[in-house]
């Protein structure tokens, strides 16, 4: 029998040109190879938006600053009535354990959730440091009231954008069970961390900002009072806030509403800018990028360096490999040295 035209079709379909097995896996690679090529594109678009956000939030934090001080004539304290800190005969009779960016709620938009605190209530019932390493710590004063019960612990166990970098993906909150490092063990708040901090010495003892020398007081500590008159080497060359991250080897990040134990702000004029080793009494630790060695470091995810906001209220960026003399001349607010970026 013959073949029809049916059967003439389908061998005309059978001899249509089509991809081979070996043009396919060719095709599938050169696909591979240009999302390889374009990835590290939208990675680094996507990098520059967040770094540019960061640093936005910076810039109102200034703003706030600036307020606070417009209102107040003076900038607010780094933190009030540490009740952790070292050589407590040095302490406040009063121990609250606030973070003074707390008070900068009302002009960043939050006055609601300010008006929700209680400043004669404490926010943290931290009464002890580490008596492990570093006594005596054990405060001689008297805890104000209860962070719960207040409903101080419930103000700053909030989550706030402006502090907040969408750079860093660590745990944005501390255990709610953490002895050290908590609002109140047990009381089922987590404390939320910031991204930006006050610059101030590193020193844990109480108070010492007080009895610091005027050449290397930073304009924030325990306590302090710093007017922009008292800023000798101006606010265009002094320091005042600085990143840091929210994951710590050694330490804690502070919460943005509270300070608990060496959580004092940040001393970008002390140590590196991203530093991720740390050295214990059993030898260094495995360094990794997005953890800080230890407490009051400055850093960020950002590559290369961190954001850094000046008494004036400008931002910049600060490079990691800052030498240490300009970070600690630009660290000081009267030290008659005043530096400039590079």
């Amino acid at each position: 029998m013959g073949a029809t035209k049916s059967d003439a079709k389908l061998l005309n379909r059978s001899r249509w040109p089509g991809f081979t097995l070996v043009e396919l896996l060719v095709v599938i690679a050169i696909i591979g190879i240009l999302i390889a090529l374009l990835l590290p594109a939208v990675q680094a678009a996507r990098e520059s938006a967040r770094r540019a956000h960061c640093s936005n939030n910076l810039k109102q934090l200034g703003l706030a600053l600036h307020n606070y001080h417009v209102a107040h004539k003076v900038f607010p304290p780094a933190g009030i009535g540490y009740g952790w800190c070292r050589y407590p005969e040095y302490g406040d009779e009063n121990i609250l354990n606030v973070n003074g960016l707390l008070f900068l709620l009302p002009y960043l938009d939050e006055q609601p959730l300010y008006d929700q605190y209680d400043p004669t209530q404490c926010v943290c019932t931290l009464m002890h440091g580490n008596e492990g390493c570093c006594p005596p710590t054990l405060s001689e004063g008297t805890l104000a009231g209860d962070p719960v019960t207040s409903g101080n612990a419930a103000v700053v166990s909030q989550r706030l954008a402006v502090f907040s970098c969408p750079s860093d993906i660590g745990d944005p909150f501390q255990s709610a069970n953490s002895s050290h490092y908590g609002i109140k063990p047990g009381s089922g708040f987590e404390g939320a961390k910031t991204n930006y901090d006050l610059v101030t010495s590193h020193s844990y003892h109480c108070n010492s900002w007080k009895r610091e020398n005027r050449a290397t007081r930073r304009i924030f500590g325990e306590n302090s009072n710093t007017r922009i008159a008292r800023i000798g080497d101006g606010t265009a060359h002094t320091f005042a806030m600085a990143e840091t991250l929210y994951d710590i080897y050694n330490g804690e990040c502070a919460g943005w509403g509270y300070r608990a134990w060496v959580m004092v702000g940040v001393d970008p004029g002390g140590y590196l800018i991203n530093r991720w080793d740390y050295t214990t009494r059993n030898g260094p630790i495995m360094p990794r990028r997005g953890r800080l060695g230890s407490w009051a470091h400055a850093g960020s995810m950002h590559p290369v360096g961190c954001h850094i906001m000046f008494a004036d209220g400008s931002v910049h960026f600060l490079h990691e490999d800052t030498d240490a003399v300009i970070r600690r001349a630009l660290s000081t607010m009267d030290g008659h040295d005043p530096a400039e970026l590079p």
